[in-house]
C-alpha cells in the first residue's frame, strides 16, 4: 500500500495557485523521532527580571542607506500597503550602491509610528548600514555575553557588539538595532554563520553630541550581512516587561540566527543537506514572530516586528502555497526518495496559527493573501493524498515534494496539530469546507484510538501507509496537542475528546512512570 504521489496534485496546484511566488524557503528543522525527526525546542523565551549627519533637534531620526530618499515634494510613494482595521503600513523597497557594498532593504513605516527596516549587504570588506548625528543625551543598553545580563550605561564613545543595541535617547527617540551578522551563503538555501565577523554600533563624540553608526565586517564573495533596525520618535520599550529585546537575545542564547534578511534561521540538524559547525537553515515556524505576536501588546515595538517578520515570510511561500524546507534531509531522502524543498506539515500548521493569531491581535487579516494560498494548498494536498480509515477518517502525510516519491507515514502530533489549526481558520474565515475536512481528520484519530497505544503506555509516533505504527515519540509534545485538540473541542461544544482523553490519559500514565516533565497541565 505504499503509493506513488502523482502529479495530480502539482497541476492542481498551479492552476489554484497562479500567483508569482518569492523564493521558496527552509522549513523547520524539525520532528525527530529515532529514525523519524528532530524534535522541537521549546523556544518560549524566558521572562526576564547621504549624508548629512546634521541632526533634527525634534526627532533624530536615522539615515538608512538602504532606504530611498524624499523626493523634492516631501512625497514618498510605497511599494506596497498593507492595511487592517487597527493597522496601515507602508512598505518601501529599496537597492543602493555605498563604497563597494550593495544593500538591499524594506521598510515597514506603521501607522503606529515605529518603522521598521530589514537589510541584507554583498560587497567587500566593510558596510555602514546606518549612520546618525544625535544632539540628546541618552542611555545605552546591551547584553552582555560575559556577566549574563543587560547592561544599561549612559550613552557615551564607545564600540558595542551584542545582539540588539537599543539606543534611548532624553528627546524619547528609541533606536533598536539588531546588528549585523555575516554570514556564507552555501546550496540549499543554508548558511554558515561567521561569529567572528559580528558587527557593531560605533558611538562617536562629536561637538555637538554623538555619531551612531552601524557597520557590518567580513564581506567577500559568496557573503552576506544582516541587520534589522527599529525606530521610534517615541519611548516604546518597557524594561520592566519580557520586551522583544530580551525576547530577541533569548532566541541568540538559544543557539538561533535568530532572524536574517529572508526569515527565521536556526541551526541545522546534523542529517539536513548540507550541515556543519554554525550551519543554519530558514524555519516555516518561525518561533520568534510568535515571540513578538505574543508581546502584542503591551510591548509598543511588537506591532512592527512582527509586521515585518510576517511579510517576510510571506514572501518566502512558494508557488505551490508552501512554506518549504529548502536543505536536503538524509532519511527522507533514504526513506520515502523526497529531496531539498520539501513541505512539512507540522510546521507550516504552525506558521498558519501565527498567521491567524496576527489577524485577531491586528484587527484584521494583514496578511490574508497568505492564509488563503496557503489553504488552498492545504485542501488540495489533503484531497489528492490522504490515506481512508475505516469509517471515512482522512490520515494526511507528513511529507511531500512536487517530484514524485514513496508515500511518507502520519505522525499523530502533526495529525492532532493540523486538525486543531483548521478549526480556527474554519471560524476565524467562516468557511465550513474547514470544518468538514477537520472533523474527517479528528474522526481519522478516532478511527484509529487505541492503537496508538503501546504495551508500556506511551504512544506510538507514526502510522505507516500499511497501517502499522513505528515507535519513538516526543516526551510530551503529543500529550500537549491532545490537550489543545480537546480544550478546543470542549469549548466549542463539538464531539471527538473520548479518544483524545484515553490517548492522554495513556500518555500520561508513561510520562509519569518515566519521570517525564514539562508538559502542560490538563
Amino acid at each position: 500500500m505504499r503509493k506513488k504521489c502523482t502529479a495530480a496534485l502539482i497541476l492542481a496546484l498551479t492552476l489554484l495557485c497562479a500567483c508569482s511566488s518569492a523564493e521558496d524557503s527552509p522549513l523547520p528543522a524539525a520532528v525527530a523521532s529515532p529514525s523519524v525527526s528532530e524534535q522541537i525546542p521549546d523556544f518560549t523565551p524566558p521572562p526576564e527580571p547621504e549624508h548629512d549627519l546634521s541632526a533634527d533637534p525634534d526627532l533624530d531620526r536615522g539615515q538608512s542607506f538602504g532606504e530611498p530618499s524624499s523626493p523634492p515634494s516631501g512625497a514618498r510613494i510605497p511599494d506596497r500597503v498593507l492595511t487592517s482595521s487597527d493597522y496601515a503600513v507602508e512598505i518601501y523597497t529599496r537597492t543602493t550602491e555605498r563604497n563597494g557594498c550593495q544593500i538591499e532593504s524594506r521598510e515597514y513605516c506603521v501607522s503606529d509610528g515605529v518603522t521598521a527596516s530589514t537589510y541584507r549587504a554583498a560587497g567587500l570588506g566593510d558596510c555602514c548600514f546606518f549612520e546618525q548625528a544625535v544632539t540628546a543625551p541618552g542611555t545605552i543598553r546591551y547584553y552582555s555575553f560575559q556577566s549574563d545580563e543587560w547592561v544599561c550605561e549612559s550613552l557615551a564613545e564607545g564600540s558595542f557588539s551584542s545582539p540588539v543595541v537599543v539606543v534611548e535617547l532624553d528627546s524619547g527617540a528609541t533606536y533598536f538595532f539588531a546588528l549585523p551578522r555575516t554570514v556564507v551563503l552555501h546550496e540549499n538555501g543554508s548558511v554558515e554563520y561567521l561569529p567572528e565577523e559580528d558587527g557593531f554600533l560605533y558611538v562617536t563624540q562629536t561637538e555637538t553630541g554623538f555619531q551612531l553608526t552601524i557597520e557590518g565586517h567580513g564581506l567577500a564573495e559568496g557573503r552576506a550581512a544582516d541587520a534589522l533596525i527599529l525606530t521610534s520618535p517615541d519611548r516604546v520599550l518597557d524594561w520592566d516587561v519580557s520586551n522583544c529585546a530580551k525576547a530577541w537575545v533569548s532566541y541568540a542564547k538559544n543557539g538561533d540566527m535568530p532572524w536574517c534578511y529572508d526569515g527565521y534561521y536556526r541551526k541545522s540538524p546534523e542529517n539536513y543537506i548540507p550541515s556543519g559547525p554554525n550551519y543554519y537553515y530558514c524555519c516555516a515556524a518561525s518561533y520568534c514572530i510568535r515571540g513578538f505576536l505574543s508581546r502584542t501588546p503591551p510591548c509598543r515595538e511588537a506591532p512592527a516586528l512582527t509586521i515585518l517578520t510576517l511579510d517576510t515570510m510571506a514572501l518566502r511561500q512558494n508557488s505551490f502555497g508552501y512554506w518549504a524546507t529548502d536543505p536536503g534531509s538524509e532519511w527522507l531522502q533514504s526513506d520515502y526518495g523526497i529531496g531539498p524543498g520539501f513541505y512539512d506539515t507540522r510546521f507550516n500548521t504552525e506558521m498558519l496559527e501565527i498567521y491567524l493569531k496576527a489577524a485577531h491581535k491586528f484587527g484584521g487579516n494583514l496578511f490574508e493573501d497568505a492564509v488563503d494560498r496557503y489553504l488552498a494548498f492545504y485542501t488540495q494536498y489533503a484531497d489528492t493524498n490522504h490515506i481512508a480509515t475505516e469509517n471515512g477518517g482522512w490520515l494526511i502525510p507528513d511529507y511531500w515534494h512536487p517530484d514524485t516519491h514513496e508515500t511518507p507515514h502520519t505522525s499523530l502530533n502533526h495529525q492532532v496539530t493540523e486538525c486543531l489549526a483548521l478549526y480556527h481558520a474554519a471560524e476565524l474565515l467562516d468557511r465550513e469546507e474547514l470544518f468538514a475536512l477537520a472533523d474527517r481528520m479528528l474522526l481519522a484519530i478516532e478511527d484509529t484510538g487505541s492503537q496508538w497505544v503501546m504495551p508500556d503506555h506511551n504512544l506510538y509516533y507514526s502510522i505507516r501507509p500499511d497501517g502499522t505504527y513505528a515507535a519513538g515519540d516526543y516526551p510530551y509534545l503529543t500529550y500537549n496537542d491532545l490537550l489543545h485538540l480537546r480544550e478546543y473541542l470542549t469549548g466549542s461544544g463539538r464531539a471527538g475528546t473520548e479518544t483524545l482523553t484515553h490517548l492522554m490519559e495513556e500518555k500520561l500514565q508513561w510520562m509519569t512512570a518515566n519521570g517525564v516533565t514539562g508538559y502542560e497541565a490538563s
